[in-house]
């Protein structure tokens, strides 16, 4: 439980840093759609809007990268495991082949 716990915080903090890293180009692109270059009346309410769009794009980075990253890190892990598992197999020999020799 531990282990599930660690990748989901360690997700959440990878989410978090790249949308903090992808907000800026987002944000833009957002202002620069709406019209809010002419923000010489404007300004806080570009300030509460702009604000408010980073918080929520970092919240949602938080979410994707808590609930993608532990399930990526299983599948991994899983895969791991299994290559792991038909190379430590020993090559059972059959009665017939034992006899044999």
């Amino acid at each position: 439980m531990r282990r599930v716990f660690n990748w989901i915080v360690f997700g959440a903090l990878a989410g978090v840093a790249v949308a903090t890293a992808f907000a800026p180009v987002v944000l833009r692109t957002l202002l620069a759609s709406t019209g809010a270059k002419d923000a010489m009346c404007q300004c806080v309410e570009l300030v509460d809007n702009t604000a408010r769009l980073l918080i929520k794009t970092q919240v949602w980075g938080l979410v994707i990268g808590a609930v993608l990253f532990p399930i990526a890190a299983w599948a991994i892990r899983r895969a791991w495991n299994k290559r792991r598992a038909a190379r430590a197999i020993p090559t059972q020999t059959t009665p017939e082949q034992q006899n044999t020799k």
